[in-house]
């Protein structure tokens, strides 16, 4: 997008996003960087009225800014990696079906001659016509061998470069799906994994289960120790999780400091179980400030669970497990809640802000970013 900026504009552009980035007081990280460098380019003019908007109410937080970069810039990227994986891939086999359709013309062409010299063998000839026409024959074999070569050798070298193409279409699809801060999958990959799970529930007639995690204080964490102490607990609470889970178990970052873990083929109790034990195991971790190697303490995990019920509409199954996490946090935090599925739970489940924004998992529409709809300050 701005790789073809003449050197000029792209050292005005640079100065203004350093400016920027010390008048807003974020730290000059390479994403807020590239965040600023659009602003002062104007090539994303989504970017700058969102980022106004922000000033004008009050200035734009480091979570602010991620949410931005990743809505208009990080999704984008891996789009276009995909695009242009798919390209090379395209050019690569339309390469490979022309040798393929030249080397066919080559066979056409002896199956001729042969039939041409099976004619004239049956007619009465001369040595020397014989002679003649044996050379021939040889000559086109001599011919097509080659080819077949040439052909067998350049397959071989298309199939390598189709292997590495594949690999880098690989590579890009799966960065498409994964969280850049914390490597687990993001929301796109859960709404994804939600729906295929669900149906197979319901098909083999096998319980899923969901956990959603929202670690306590974040803001306050975050706002007195810096973001990247911030990060530092998000990759932490993130591998945690990942490091005690089974490898079916899926874990992604919903958005924010908001976690989600599918479960699937397994009931309520089990679920529940799962649930305190990640919640014992983040409790356990201590929190390490790497410049000066200081002790900031323990973070905690409000977990809220939720078993599908047939037929249940997704947005209402992630709801009742969002208001587990919000019955927890007003326990006290640190805790697990289980919203099982009967009409006593379902009439008290309270309305909290946000509960809406689980509704795109009733659409078969992906989500616009992981962390555009941030989990509501509990």
């Amino acid at each position: 997008m701005f790789e073809n900026d003449p050197l000029q504009k792209a050292s005005e552009y640079a100065k203004a996003a350093l400016l920027r980035l010390e008048f807003l007081g974020l730290p000059p990280t390479p994403q807020n960087f590239s965040l600023m460098y659009a602003y002062a380019s104007g090539k994303v003019p989504e970017i700058k009225s969102v980022m106004d908007e922000a000033v004008r109410k009050g200035g734009l937080s480091g979570d602010q800014a991620r949410a931005i970069y990743e809505r208009h810039m990080g999704a984008g990227s891996e789009r276009e990696a995909v695009d242009r994986s798919v390209k090379a891939l395209n050019e690569e086999l339309a390469r490979v079906m022309s040798m393929v359709q030249s080397a066919n013309v080559g066979t056409s062409q002896f199956s001729q001659t042969l039939n041409s010299f099976s004619g004239e063998i049956a007619k009465p000839m001369s040595v020397e016509e014989i002679r003649a026409t044996v050379s021939k024959v040889m000559q086109e074999t001599k011919t097509i061998a080659q080819q077949n070569q040439q052909l067998q050798a350049k397959l071989e070298q298309s199939a390598q470069q189709l292997n590495v193409m594949k690999e880098d279409l690989t590579k890009a699809q799966k960065e498409s799906l994964t969280d850049p801060l914390t490597g687990v999958g993001n929301r796109k990959h859960f709404t994804t994994e939600m729906k295929r799970l669900a149906r197979e529930a319901e098909d083999l007639k096998t319980p899923l289960s969901l956990l959603m995690i929202d670690i306590d204080h974040f803001k306050k964490f975050n706002d007195t120790h810096g973001h990247q102490v911030g990060d530092q607990v998000l990759k932490l609470v993130a591998r945690t999780m990942t490091e005690n889970l089974k490898g079916r178990d899926i874990v992604c970052r919903y958005g924010g400091e908001e976690f989600v873990v599918i479960l699937g083929q397994t009931k309520l109790a089990d679920a529940n179980r799962v649930a305190d034990a990640l919640r014992q195991f983040v409790a356990g971790k201590k929190i390490i400030r790497r410049d000066n190697n200081q002790s900031l303490g323990t973070v905690t995990i409000s977990v809220g669970v939720a078993q599908y019920h047939e037929g249940e509409a997704l947005s209402q199954f992630l709801r009742r497990a969002d208001t587990g996490v919000y019955l927890a946090k007003a326990a006290g935090r640190n805790k697990v809640v289980v919203q099982d599925f009967d009409a006593a739970t379902m009439a008290k489940m309270p309305e909290h802000k946000g509960a809406e924004r689980f509704s795109e998992l009733d659409s078969d529409d992906l989500p616009t970013t992981e962390a555009e709809h941030a989990h509501p300050a509990h």
